[in-house]
């Protein structure tokens, strides 16, 4: 089931299984689960504002995963590998995530992706392509590290922003006044501070510094610190912000 908010974007997906032999889902019980739905949605989304995706130290290089018939794995690189556990935590070698995109891949037109945060706090995006190889069709995966710039709009998203006002906050963030912003968007500057009220309300702030303080002091400024830290004892620099204190 995906756990789609009111205004239809997917936040996650839950996945219930029964044993052979077991009933199927009645229909009071898929009520029940559409019920509850859009709660599981909000609380997902609202999960994500604790903290963007901590980057371990591991290698960036992106996996390959091949999936013959069925979608039953056949290959795995060492660094798919290492994604798989992240998504899974180990305990089953072929997550959802995976799945939906290779079948995706196989079975439908257009791009098959997907982004996907892991067990550690980190974002993963998944591509998937159908390839021909001498015994047939297999769709092939490509788990790779989300670079910070695609995974914005989650971020912006997350806290409930409109299109027009992530658009808005990004101008803001990139140092424009409100003049440059309306002549960008063809709008009127009285129309970007209405967007600009709903924007600071909706992220807790009260104006264009404290906004900007938001997303780089407190998500990028403790990784500068850690990374300075770092540097003395000749480890290597990571990205993303540090970790959310307990």
């Amino acid at each position: 089931m995906a756990l789609r908010a009111r205004t239809g974007e997917a936040w996650g997906s839950l996945r219930l299984n029964r044993c052979a032999g077991q009933a199927m889902f009645s229909a009071v019980e898929l009520d029940f689960l559409c019920s509850v739905g859009l709660h599981l949605a909000e609380g997902v989304r609202r999960g994500l504002m604790l903290g963007e995706a901590l980057e371990p130290d591991w290698p960036d290089a992106p996996g390959l995963v091949v999936m013959g018939e069925g979608l039953s794995v056949e290959s795995v690189s060492p660094e798919a590998e290492h994604w798989l556990k992240e998504l899974t935590e180990g305990h089953e070698r072929s997550p959802a995530a995976l799945l939906s995109v290779a079948a995706r891949a196989t079975g439908w037109d257009g791009p098959a992706q997907a982004r996907v945060r892991t067990t550690t706090g980190r974002w993963l995006l998944l591509h998937g392509t159908s390839i021909t190889t001498p015994v047939g069709p297999r769709a092939a995966v490509i788990i790779e590290p989300v670079a910070r710039a695609r995974i914005a709009s989650v971020l912006m998203a997350a806290y409930g922003l409109t299109p027009r006002e992530r658009e808005i906050t990004r101008l803001v963030l990139m140092g424009q006044s409100t003049a440059q912003i309306a002549d960008d968007l063809v709008i009127a500057p009285v129309t970007v501070q209405q967007h600009l009220k709903s924007i600071f309300a909706k992220t807790g702030v009260h104006s264009r510094r404290d906004l900007v303080c938001t997303v780089f002091v407190d998500h990028y400024d403790p990784r500068v610190r850690d990374n300075e830290q770092r540097r003395v004892v000749a480890r290597p620099s990571r990205g993303g912000p540090a970790p959310l204190s307990k």
